[in-house]
C-alpha cells in the first residue's frame, strides 16, 4: 500500500498511515507535530521548501525525490501532492511510493549500456577500463571502484579507477606484489564474487598492500568486493569496489558488478588483440628496415666497392678518369651515410624526443635527396609543442608518404610542410609526380591505410588529394595532444 501523509500550512505532520511510517522509518508519534523537512536530505531541503510554497498553484503531478531515514540511508520516492480544506484550514496531502528498486534498475541498465558501448566502440583499452570503473560507481552505492587487466607484464597492464584518489593508479602500477596478490585472490575465489566485510584491516596488515592502504587512508571505507575477470578460463584481472563503513553491497549490486566483470573480460579479449597487433607491427617494421638496409645502404656499399676497384685499375692506364670515379664513390658514400643516419634514427625512437620532429623529418629529406636525387625542401618551421606520441605518428606518416612518392610517383620535386593550426598539427607532403586515383583499391599495398590508422588512433585524419598527371598531396591533421577515448 502507498504511504499517505498530511501536513499543515506550517509544514508539520498531522497524519501518516502505517505504510508511510514504514517507508520513512519512523513511528506516528515521531512524526506528528514535526516539520516534514526532517525527512528530506539536507542538500534538498531548500528546494523542497520552495516547492512546498508552490503546491496548490500547479495541477497535481507526479514528482521524484528522496527521503532520509533515521539510519542515514536514502530512499528514492515518487510522490503526488494535493491541497485539502478541513475546518477552514489548508492542508497538503502527499501520496508516497518507494521507487528505489525501479530507480536502481534504471541506473544499472544505463550503466551496463554505457559499459557495453565502451567495450564495443572504444579503441583504447585504458579508456575502456576507466569507463567500466565509472559505470561500477554510477550503478551502485560503492564509494570507489577499479578495473584492472594484467598479463603480468608492464606493457600489458591496464587500470581504470573511479571515485578513488589520484595516486591510486600510480600506486597500483608500482605495486607488482599487490597486483600479483589481487590476481591470485581472484583465481582462488570459489564464488563468482567475494565480499570482505573488513577488507580495510586486511589490506593494512598485508605487507604488499601497504602503499595502497596509505593512498586510501583518507576515505571512509571498510568493505570491499572483488570480481575476477576471466578470459578463456584464466583470471586476467579483477574488478573491485569499496564501500563505506557499515555498508555492504546488496545482492542486486553483486550481480550487477559481476556482469560488469564480464564486460571487462571482453576488454581483456581486446587487449590480447592489441598485443597481437603490436607484435605484427614490430615484425613488419623489422622487415621494412631490413628491406631499407638492403635497398639503400647495401647497394651504396656495393657501389663504393666497385668504384674503388675501378679507380685502382685506372690509376695506371687512365689517370684522368680516376677523379670521375672517385667523385661517384664519394656521392655513394654520402648517400649511404644519410640513409644510415635516417635508419639509426628509426631504431632509436628516443632521438625523436631529444632532437625533435623537425630534425627527424629533415633527416628523412636528406636521405631522400642523397639517394634518389629528388629536390625536396627542408622543413624550416619551429619545433611544435606536442607529445612524443603525436610526433611519432606524424613522423611515421611522413615516412610512409615519402616512401610512396619514391616508389610510385616518379616525382622530381617534393614539398614537406609542418604547421600548427588552432590546437592541431598539420603535416603536408606534396609532389609533382604522376598522381593516381585515391579512391581506387590497391591490393597488397597498406601504406594509405597505415597512415590513416595512425592518425585515427590520435583522433586525427589523413586526406589524400590526387589525380592522374596532377601530382599528389597528403594532408595529416592531428590534435597537439592525443584526445582520451571516452567510454
Amino acid at each position: 500500500m502507498d504511504g499517505i501523509v498530511v501536513v499543515d500550512a506550517h509544514r508539520q505532520f498531522v497524519f501518516a498511515n502505517p505504510a508511510a511510517c514504514k517507508l520513512l522509518g519512523r513511528s506516528l508519534d515521531e512524526l506528528l507535530g514535526r516539520d516534514f523537512l526532517m525527512v528530506i536530505p539536507e542538500r534538498d531541503r531548500q528546494s523542497a521548501q520552495a516547492e512546498f510554497g508552490q503546491i496548490g498553484r500547479d495541477h497535481p503531478e507526479r514528482r521524484q525525490g528522496m527521503v532520509c531515514r533515521p539510519d542515514g540511508s536514502l530512499l528514492d520516492i515518487e510522490f503526488t501532492t494535493t491541497v485539502l480544506e478541513s475546518r477552514g484550514k489548508q492542508l497538503t496531502a502527499a501520496i508516497l511510493r518507494d521507487v528505489s528498486e525501479r530507480r536502481r534498475q534504471a541506473r544499472e541498465a544505463a550503466a551496463l549500456a554505457q559499459a557495453a558501448a565502451s567495450v564495443a566502440v572504444c579503441d583504447s583499452i585504458d579508456a575502456t577500463v576507466r569507463a567500466l570503473a565509472d559505470c561500477a560507481v554510477k550503478g551502485t552505492r560503492a564509494l570507489g571502484a577499479s578495473v584492472i587487466l594484467d598479463d603480468r607484464t608492464e606493457a600489458g597492464f591496464w587500470i581504470g579507477a573511479a571515485g578513488l584518489p589520484d595516486g591510486f593508479r600510480e600506486a597500483m602500477r608500482a605495486a607488482t606484489r599487490a597486483r600479483a596478490y589481487m590476481v591470485s585472490l581472484g583465481a582462488s575465489m570459489t564464488q563468482r564474487v567475494v565480499v570482505y566485510a573488513d577488507a580495510r584491516r586486511q589490506w593494512e596488515r598485508h605487507p604488499g598492500l601497504a602503499t595502497l592502504s596509505d593512498v586510501l587512508n583518507d576515505l571512509p571505507w571498510q568493505a570491499a568486493l572483488f570480481a575476477p575477470v576471466v578470459y578463456r578460463r584464466a583470471v586476467v584481472g579483477y574488478l573491485s569496489a569499496i564501500y563505506r563503513r557499515d555498508q555492504l553491497p546488496t545482492e542486486a549490486e553483486t550481480i550487477f558488478l559481476a556482469t560488469l566483470a564480464d564486460q571487462a573480460a571482453m576488454a581483456a579479449a581486446n587487449a590480447r588483440l592489441v598485443a597481437v597487433a603490436r607484435e605484427r607491427i614490430v615484425f613488419e617494421e623489422r622487415q621494412r628496415l631490413a628491406r631499407e638496409l638492403h635497398d639503400s645502404v647495401s647497394q651504396a656499399l656495393c657501389g663504393i666497392e666497385l668504384g674503388a676497384r675501378m679507380a685502382r685499375e685506372r690509376l695506371v692506364g687512365d689517370p684522368a678518369g680516376v677523379a670521375q670515379v672517385i667523385d661517384h664513390v664519394l656521392q655513394l658514400a654520402e648517400a649511404g651515410e644519410a640513409e644510415m643516419r635516417a635508419l639509426i634514427f628509426e631504431l632509436r625512437p628516443e632521438s625523436l624526443e631529444t632532437e625533435g620532429l623537425v630534425v627527424a623529418l629533415n633527416k628523412q629529406i636528406e636521405a631522400l635527396r642523397a639517394r634518389h636525387g629528388i629536390t625536396v625542401q627542408t622543413v624550416d618551421s619551429d619545433e611544435p609543442e606536442s607529445t612524443l606520441e603525436v610526433k611519432q605518428a606524424l613522423y611515421r606518416i611522413a615516412q610512409e608518404a615519402l616512401h610512396n612518392t619514391v616508389k610510385h610517383a616518379r616525382a622530381e620535386k617534393v614539398q614537406v610542410r609542418l604547421e600548427a593550426r588552432e590546437g592541431r598539427l598539420v603535416l603536408e607532403i606534396e609532389d609533382d609526380g604522376v598522381g593516381f586515383d585515391p579512391d581506387g583499391t590497391f591490393p597488397g599495398h597498406l601504406g594509405l591505410r597505415s597512415m590513416r590508422e595512425r592518425a585515427l588512433g590520435l583522433s586525427g585524419s589523413v586526406e589524400v588529394f590526387s589525380a592522374l598527371d596532377q601530382g599528389t598531396r597528403v594532408v595529416a591533421s592531428v590534435p597537439r595532444a592525443p584526445e582520451p577515448q571516452a567510454g
